[in-house]
């Protein structure tokens, strides 16, 4: 069972990206949902989060324009509690700009303890502030925003710096003035 939800330009913060996401109730066999063909090595990644109570590995992804991406995801419940809503989102990196807009919340579902769902996310920023189109997508990295468990309790991902974000080549530490 497919659930579809949409496909429109979102403008945000002076950014213009159009997005699209669906989800998948894994019950055997995954069927791949992939848009374009495959992205180049290395654009396309899971946020390692060891103390998240989801785990995702990215099943497929497909890069149909240099700033767009579209990926199929497979979610796992590690953790010992039933979880009734997550929130999945990409953090998209070009040149000059880190957006971490698209994103993609489920609820309705519950999630028990070693189950996974198949979801899928896509996304890219067409043009920056100031209608100044951007350059191709560098990382689009997938990654768990927040969970609520069944009992109510939740867990959110824990804000990084900008420079652990981006590619390794452009990390830049920042500088602490006294």
């Amino acid at each position: 069972m497919f659930l579809l939800i949409g496909t429109s330009v979102l403008t945000v913060n002076c950014v213009a990206a159009r997005s699209w996401l669906a989800f998948h109730r894994s019950h055997g066999q995954e069927a791949k949902l992939v848009l374009g063909p495959p992205c180049r090595e290395g654009v396309v990644s899971a946020e390692p989060q060891p103390d998240a109570p989801l785990r995702i590995t990215i099943g497929d992804a497909g890069c149909d324009k240099p700033q767009t991406a579209s990926v199929q995801f497979v979610v796992e419940n590690v953790g010992s509690s039933p979880i009734s809503q997550f929130e999945v989102r990409a953090i998209e990196t070009y040149d000059e700009l880190v957006d971490e807009g698209t994103g993609v919340t489920t609820m309705g579902l519950v999630l028990y303890p070693h189950q996974t769902q198949i979801g899928f996310i896509g996304s890219g920023v067409i043009t920056a502030a100031g209608g100044k189109p951007v350059g191709p997508l560098k990382t689009y990295q997938v990654t768990v925003w927040s969970v609520t468990f069944s009992d109510g309790t939740t867990w959110r991902r824990s804000e990084l710096p900008h420079y652990q974000i981006v590619e390794p080549e452009r990390r830049k530490r920042p500088s602490y003035h006294s």
